[in-house]
């Protein structure tokens, strides 16, 4: 086969390829929001509570909770002994949702939380987190919460930064 004719073969994979991806997209279209704001803010709600079972009842039975630092807590035990773990520390949480959408029985929810110290004061860690959510015989859960800490958040003030000293010029050779 010569490059001309494997560069016909392969640009005629990809534009058949491409069809059949757009072709199985062509169901449901995609809406805002996907899951319910109210279910979404259980998890928040339910967890700076202290309910652990109202927070684990959220997830799927396979699902997987994938923490910065840590190792992929797969299934509702796993999931259960992680969210009694950061209840039991006092921790607090704010989540946002600047993304909610859905198609048919599957959407993803994306945004930003905050892990407040214990009894909800001072900042500890910030971070962005993905949520896949199916809805499964009716109702809809987590099947994949995915979350990325951000820098650490330090209370001591930053130290000064030194200026940069002047450079001088390069005389051309």
């Amino acid at each position: 086969m010569n490059w001309k004719s494997l560069k016909t073969t392969v640009w005629s994979l990809i534009v058949v390829g491409g069809a059949s991806v757009v072709a199985a997209c062509g169901g449901p279209s995609s809406v805002s929001p996907g899951v319910s704001p109210e279910l979404k803010h259980s998890w928040e709600v339910n967890f700076n509570r202290g309910d652990v079972a109202a927070v684990v009842a959220l997830y799927a039975p396979d699902a997987d909770l994938v923490m910065s630092g840590s190792e992929t807590a797969k299934g509702t035990a796993a999931i259960q002994s992680v969210v009694e773990a950061m209840i039991k520390s006092g921790a607090k949480v704010h989540i946002g949702a600047s993304q909610n959408v859905g198609a048919g029985d599957i959407a993803y929810v994306y945004g930003t939380y905050t892990v407040l110290d214990r009894g909800g004061g001072a900042e500890t860690e910030r971070g962005s987190y993905v949520e896949v959510w199916r809805r499964l015989d009716g109702v809809w859960k987590i099947t994949l919460d995915v979350n990325a800490a951000g820098p650490a958040v330090s209370s001591a003030p930053a130290a000064p930064v030194e200026p940069l000293a002047p450079v001088a010029p390069v005389a051309p050779k």
